[in-house]
């Protein structure tokens, strides 16, 4: 599982790691970009800060694990991985997120 942006100027798919769209050349890093705060600590949160990843065999970075709790395969408890308190819960079994 890898996750993926959509470019904001031609709506090309692309890896979260990427900072150039090859389709059009737009440049994420050379815009800012709102990220979301946890409510408790107002630090920014990035999704990839609540699943561990590492370096595939092709070099690519895979999603290995969820940092949080889980409760059978669908329910997870998010919770803010710098401070600590519990953000949400996602139930993909029953379509609700």
């Amino acid at each position: 599982m890898s996750f993926t942006k959509d470019c904001w100027e031609c709506g090309r798919s692309l890896s979260i790691e990427e900072q150039v769209c090859s389709k059009c050349g737009f440049d994420f890093s050379s815009h800012p970009q709102v990220m979301p705060k946890c409510p408790y600590c107002e630090k920014e949160l990035h999704m990839r800060d609540f699943f561990t990843t590492r370096l595939d065999k092709k070099g690519r970075m895979r999603v290995v694990g969820f940092i949080g709790e889980k409760k059978g395969s669908y329910m997870k408890m998010w919770y803010c991985p710098l401070c600590g308190k519990i953000l949400g819960f996602s139930d993909a079994e029953y379509g609700k997120f």
